[in-house]
């Protein structure tokens, strides 16, 4: 496996995970009834529009897109959502800058993320939902994404353990990677995805100043 820096000068414009694979392709029996067989192996699709503005990020995402062709090639890519859960304060969450150029951490971010969300309990292997300690002031909503590890999961739904405000059994998609042990940090803020690159656009050489490309992630194993 080949390790390959995210291109911190680079901009993402958007990004949008779609979870795939769950189900085989579905069949019809000998009574016309149609059926669709449920799968384990289930991956996510990261359609992502990132831009170059200048000559440091233009250079940056062209030399990305061409080293992402090798075979063995994979990348910690940043995941952005627009919609994230409250911090302590009792306002949305900061996704963070990407990490300077000189920086070494190759997932690509300036900060550290929060860590207001962390297991209560150890988590398994395959487990469909965790359970999660919550800071004051927020929660997590269907809907939102999170990561641990280098796995993105999103949440299905929420209920309340024991009626306690901060305390919440997490339902995710897709099930767990791995297992994880009791205070993991649940990444709420800083989103990302061990992806290979299955498809990019070249970075075209015109005068604009401005240069978009339109890049397809699916995720690595």
């Amino acid at each position: 496996m080949m390790q390959i820096a995210f291109p911190a000068p680079v901009r993402l414009q958007s990004s949008v995970p779609r979870l795939e694979g769950l189900r085989l392709q579905p069949f019809t029996n000998i009574d016309g009834e149609t059926f669709a067989k449920p799968a384990m192996n289930g991956f996510w699709r990261l359609d992502m529009q990132a831009f170059a503005f200048d000559m440091q990020s233009h250079l940056a995402l062209s030399a990305f897109v061409t080293a992402m062709g090798a075979a063995n090639a994979e990348c910690v890519v940043p995941v952005y959502v627009k919609w994230r859960p409250l911090g302590g304060n009792g306002r949305m969450l900061v996704r963070g800058g990407l990490g300077a150029p000189f920086t070494s951490d190759h997932t690509g971010f300036t900060s550290p993320p929060f860590g207001g969300f962390t297991l209560r309990a150890p988590a398994a292997y395959r487990d469909s939902y965790i359970d999660v300690d919550t800071p004051v002031l927020s929660k997590l909503w269907p809907g939102h994404f999170v990561t641990l590890g280098e796995r993105l999961h999103q949440v299905v739904n929420v209920v309340p353990i024991d009626e306690h405000p901060q305390r919440a059994r997490v339902s995710l998609m897709p099930n767990l990677r791995a297992a994880y042990p009791a205070g993991q940090v649940v990444v709420v803020d800083q989103l990302r995805l061990r992806c290979r690159l299955e498809a990019g656009d070249p970075v075209a050489s015109d005068l604009s100043p401005r240069q978009d490309t339109s890049l397809t992630f699916i995720e690595a194993f």
